[in-house]
């Protein structure tokens, strides 16, 4: 089989096995089994343990002490052994004529700075998948999700994922699951999470050209702590000409790099920052700067829409934050917080008192009539002068009510919010045809009703200016690459 045909295994089983599975349900093999019976996959599930008593079950399972006890192929297997035992295993595994495997187990090349026999561990496995035609995750990697199939089958906390559109690959575990977790806290859904560990087998550009053309995937999220190869620019040109592929790289420092050599074994000098940064320009990828901005650039794509420009226009009510808020936008975005066009101005002073700011940002002073917003928020996203909107209309989530109130009664609250919603359903219609994204500041959350209100209108909430310039430039840095794919 093709490589691409293989990787499909890791996401489509139609069985898994855990081998190396212990009694000890704190450990690997027990969270990762847990994890997988509450995702509640649909397929065959088999247990191996060389070493447990004949007839003996674990939550319910019955235990097989050999791979050849299983009487099929098998799609996708779970090694979880010491990692001298991993050889073996892996060659049972080819005589089962297993497709993928994952390695949780660890004690390879992220051993190497105290142990360099380790690397001849891993040379060996690696050896042994391309002698039966298997494909391998790993080693020291924490395991792999899907929504197709509902397997939830990680090394670590259970993420309640929704199902969604984004797909993400990371060399260190614990990163794949905050990306996860804080997809989340967004809202949005994750279709796919395959962590690589060491990167023995699979490396991140396999990954990418198969979330490229995997039809349930519409942007892929990275996370790489160094290591790559010479085919990932060519890779990544091919599948950034049809989706965006994101990606955060840590290990920029000198202890950083340390730190990932004994993590995952990368090596900094493979994939050294300027080598990153050439990868970046050339391949059309999109760089962030950390998990939260990865995340937030990745939902982005399927909240809002893209920005065809730098200029950016700001709503307020209170001066002060227009002041920060074009400093972030300048600062961390280059944007262009632009001038307003004469004919604008004289429009909203028929609509504010004489006394607001006449420029962008538009502060509306003490004037919080909603009505009023909509109206300049339908003048700017009509006007060419502007490729996007920042509103600042005040904090109204759920979760501030215990530290701060507005000095409403509760039902004048209620009525407020109401007010809010039926002014952002009548500016859905203005973003859609303008095309143009609108970004909110405020806190956001999965749970948090007003939330989901603006994010099912197209409108992209984060809660600091830095976040909100970072990823209006991101989206635009896209659109930029794709004119430019498009002329060529």
């Amino acid at each position: 089989m093709k490589k691409l045909e293989l990787i499909d295994y890791f996401f489509h089983p139609k069985n898994v096995a855990l081998i190396g599975m212990s009694r000890n349900l704190m450990g690997p093999s027990g969270m990762i089994l847990s994890n997988i019976l509450k995702g509640e996959y649909k397929g065959p599930l088999y247990l191996v343990n060389k070493s447990i008593e004949a007839g003996k079950k674990i939550l319910g399972l019955p235990v097989k002490r050999k791979l050849e006890e299983i009487d099929s192929e098998l799609d996708l297997a779970f090694v979880i052994v010491p990692s001298r035992s991993v050889p073996e295993v892996l060659e049972d595994c080819g005589k089962q004529n297993v497709k993928a495997v994952v390695i949780i187990s660890s004690g390879f090349g992220e051993s190497v700075d105290y142990d360099a026999e380790k690397l001849v561990l891993q040379d060996q496995i690696i050896r042994i998948a391309r002698k039966n035609g298997f494909v391998f995750a790993g080693p020291n990697c924490n395991g792999v999700w899907s929504d197709a199939v509902s397997l939830n089958a990680i090394f670590g906390p259970r993420v309640h994922n929704l199902s969604g559109h984004i797909s993400y690959v990371t060399r260190g575990g614990t990163a794949g699951v905050f990306a996860m977790i804080e997809t989340r806290v967004r809202g949005i859904g994750v279709t796919k999470f395959l962590n690589l560990g060491d990167s023995a087998g699979l490396k991140i550009q396999d990954l990418i050209e198969y979330y490229g053309q995997d039809s349930e995937t519409k942007v892929i999220g990275v996370y790489s702590e160094g290591g790559g190869g010479q085919d990932i620019i060519q890779i990544a040109k091919e599948v950034t000409k049809i989706k965006p592929v994101v990606v955060y790289k840590s290990g920029v420092t000198d202890a950083g790099r340390r730190a990932a050599l004994s993590h995952v074994g990368a090596i900094a000098g493979e994939y050294s920052d300027k080598i990153f940064e050439g990868v970046v320009k050339q391949a059309g990828l999109i760089p962030a700067d950390s998990i939260d901005e990865l995340v937030d650039i990745c939902t982005a794509f399927l909240i809002t829409n893209i920005p065809k420009g730098r200029k950016i226009g700001i709503l307020t009510p209170a001066g002060s934050l227009g002041v920060m808020a074009t400093d972030a936008m300048v600062k961390y975005g280059g944007l262009n917080v632009a001038p307003l066009p004469p004919e604008i101005i004289a429009k909203i002073n028929h609509m504010l008192p004489e006394y607001w700011s006449h420029n962008n940002p538009i502060d509306v002073t003490d004037s919080m009539n909603f009505t009023v917003f909509t109206r300049i928020v339908k003048m700017l996203l009509q006007h060419d002068n502007f490729d996007g909107l920042l509103l600042l209309l005040g904090d109204f989530g759920d979760t501030r009510g215990k530290y701060v109130d507005f000095g409403l009664l509760d039902a004048n609250y209620e009525v407020m919010i109401q007010y809010i919603k039926e002014n952002v359903r009548k500016m859905r219609r203005y973003i859609e045809k303008s095309e143009k994204p609108v970004f909110f500041l405020g806190e956001f959350g999965g749970n948090d009703e007003l939330q989901k209100y603006l994010r099912t209108h197209k409108i992209l909430v984060l809660p600091e200016f830095r976040r909100i310039a970072r990823t209006f430039s991101a989206l635009v840095e896209w659109y930029e690459h794709s004119k430019k794919v498009q002329l060529d």
